[in-house]
């Protein structure tokens, strides 16, 4: 016969382990994180700048850096349709640009690949001195001279964004 004080020790037991597994999983990122991002990236989301920086600051912490008028976070490895991000990006307030982008340490063709198969949607090539892709909802892909891909979606502030 279990007496009441060991079987409230083991449901205790018990209790203590399912938090401490919910908080590993909390530590990770949520499993909505990668449809949002690739949501903005495709340009097929409504988004604001001070939306972004909450969402990326309460999933992801401080930013690394701020340069290019960006604010740059550790993107923990995020899966954006099949392609690894290791940093995400959003303007700052001051900026005239709402963008939000990921850089991704694969070379851009291979990335474009994965997008195209993937999501369903086509770049085609824009002239210039580098490599540059553009769908057409306005998402951008850039090859990096370090074989890596920024991809991206920007849209100019007219002032009738938050």
């Amino acid at each position: 016969m279990i007496r009441r004080f060991d079987f409230f020790k083991a449901a205790g037991l018990a209790a203590m382990f399912l938090v401490a597994a919910r908080s590993a999983d909390a530590a990770g990122l949520p499993n909505h994180f990668g449809e949002q991002v690739e949501s903005a990236l495709t340009c097929e989301s409504e988004w604001s700048t001070e939306w972004w920086r909450g969402y990326f600051q309460h999933y992801l912490g401080k930013p690394l850096r701020t340069w290019g008028e960006a604010e740059w976070y550790d993107a923990k490895n995020a899966q954006l349709a099949g392609n690894t991000a290791t940093e995400v990006f959003v303007n700052v307030p001051s900026s005239g640009a709402l963008m939000v982008g990921a850089l991704i340490p694969t070379p851009v063709d291979k990335v474009k690949k994965q997008l195209e198969s993937t999501l369903n949607i086509q770049f085609v090539q824009l002239a210039g001195p580098y490599p540059r892709y553009l769908s057409k909802f306005g998402s951008v892909l850039v090859g990096l001279s370090n074989n890596q891909t920024k991809w991206y979606c920007a849209r100019w502030s007219l002032g009738n964004r938050p």
